[in-house]
C-alpha cells in the first residue's frame, strides 16, 4: 500500500513538472555582433547579448526592456572571478532564457505587459551598465565596458523596431535595478518624441546610510566601483 502511494506522488509530480516545463517561454539569445565596434564588451572580452521575444496584437508597438541584476565587481580581483562566469562572460550564459513574471506572454499573470515586445539585457560588465574603462596588466584583461554595451545594445533593438514604439518601458532589478535608474534619461533621448518612455526601478536604490557596524559599507563599495570601471563620466549631471 504504502508503495503504490509512492508511486502515485511520483507520477503527480512528474506530471506537474511536465506541465510547468511546457508552459515555459523560452527565449533564445542575441549577440550583438557590432558591439564590438565601439568596444562594448563584457568583462572577458566576449560580445554582450540579449533575449528578444516579439509582442503581437495591441503590444506589438510597445516595448518592455530589462536589465539583468546581479551585483558588482568594484576590485580587479573580483572582477577577474566574475569574467569566469555568467555575469562577467557571454561564453558562460544560458542560451535560452526562461520569460516569466514581467517577461511572461500569459495574460493571467502580465495583463500589462504580456504582449509587448520583451527584452532581457544580460548583465555582464559588473558596473551595471555604466563603466567605461579597461583594465591591462600585460597578464590580465578586464573590460569595463557597460556605458557601450548599453549603447551597442539599443542600436542594435532600434531598427528592429524599438525606433518607432508607441511606449516603452525600461526596467530592471536591484543592480538592473539601479542600471534602470541611471539610463532612464538616455533611453528617453534616444527614443521619438512622441514615444511615451517609463522607467521603473525594481529595489534598485541602495541607501548611503551607516551599516550595524556604523560602517558606510555602500558608499565605500560604491566609490571604489565607480573609480575602479570610470562610471562617473556617465552620469547624468542631475545624479551628482
Amino acid at each position: 500500500m504504502e508503495l503504490a502511494v509512492a508511486m502515485l506522488l511520483i507520477l503527480l509530480i512528474l506530471a506537474s513538472w511536465r506541465v510547468l516545463s511546457e508552459s515555459r517561454l523560452l527565449v533564445d539569445m542575441t549577440l550583438v555582433s557590432d558591439a564590438s565596434n565601439n568596444g562594448g564588451f563584457c568583462l572577458d572580452g566576449s560580445l554582450p547579448a540579449y533575449h528578444l521575444h516579439r509582442g503581437f496584437g495591441a503590444g506589438e508597438s510597445n516595448w518592455l526592456l530589462q536589465f539583468e541584476g546581479g551585483g558588482w565587481c568594484n576590485d580587479i580581483q573580483s572582477c577577474l572571478d566574475r569574467a569566469k562566469t555568467k555575469r562577467g562572460s557571454s561564453l558562460y550564459m544560458n542560451k535560452l532564457e526562461d520569460f516569466n513574471g514581467i517577461l511572461s506572454n500569459d495574460a493571467s499573470l502580465n495583463p500589462d505587459f504580456y504582449n509587448w515586445n520583451r527584452v532581457k539585457l544580460r548583465y555582464c560588465d559588473g558596473g551595471s551598465f555604466s563603466g567605461d574603462a579597461k583594465f591591462d596588466n600585460g597578464t590580465s584583461v578586464l573590460y569595463f565596458r557597460g556605458q557601450k554595451i548599453w549603447e551597442a545594445i539599443i542600436l542594435d533593438l532600434l531598427p528592429k523596431g524599438l525606433g518607432k514604439a508607441d511606449k516603452a518601458l525600461l526596467s530592471g532589478c536591484s543592480a538592473g535595478g539601479l542600471s534602470s535608474f541611471l539610463q532612464c534619461e538616455n533611453f528617453h533621448r534616444t527614443l521619438p518624441t512622441n514615444t511615451t518612455v517609463k522607467c521603473l526601478s525594481d529595489a534598485g536604490f541602495f541607501l548611503d546610510e551607516r551599516d550595524i557596524a556604523l560602517n558606510y559599507t555602500m558608499r565605500t563599495f560604491f566609490e571604489n566601483l565607480v573609480s575602479l570601471q570610470g562610471i562617473e563620466k556617465n552620469l547624468d549631471r542631475k545624479l551628482h
